[in-house]
């Protein structure tokens, strides 16, 4: 099963004091244990490293080397760049990040975005990091 992880998925397991910290903590588990094949954008690390960075670089790039290592870590291409330009949807990073979800056939795509939790999306699942562990379950 593909699994588009978005941004705040990264952050969410990263840092301790986020209210999802947790249950991101179980999904990175429940990947790892059951062979999921996890995926990132390119600039979700980028937003990540810009973000995290701040707080303490050295983790940051520790974490940086193991998505890089056991993530697909996909570019947002033109493609997916005219994708998201044509939705007519307003929040742009979005769509980019849900059409380079789709570009790789992902089943599933986990956000707490709650403006991508809202879209109507055919291609894939979208779903909250907790509802998708509700479902493995």
């Amino acid at each position: 099963m593909r699994i588009f992880l978005d941004t705040n998925v990264l952050l969410d397991y990263v840092q301790a004091e986020r209210p999802n910290n947790e249950i991101a903590k179980i999904l990175f588990e429940l990947i790892n244990k059951n062979h999921l094949e996890p995926y990132v954008s390119t600039q979700s690390v980028i937003d990540m490293v810009y973000v995290l960075s701040k707080i303490d670089k050295v983790k940051t790039m520790v974490f940086v080397n193991f998505l890089l290592n056991n993530a697909n870590v996909r570019p947002i291409d033109c493609f997916s760049l005219r994708i998201a330009l044509n939705s007519g949807h307003p929040d742009f990073e979005d769509s980019a990040q849900l059409a380079c979800a789709e570009d790789e056939e992902c089943d599933v795509f986990l956000t707490s975005d709650a403006g991508i939790l809202a879209r109507e999306v055919d291609t894939m699942l979208v779903m909250t990091p907790g509802q998708f562990l509700d479902r493995m379950r």
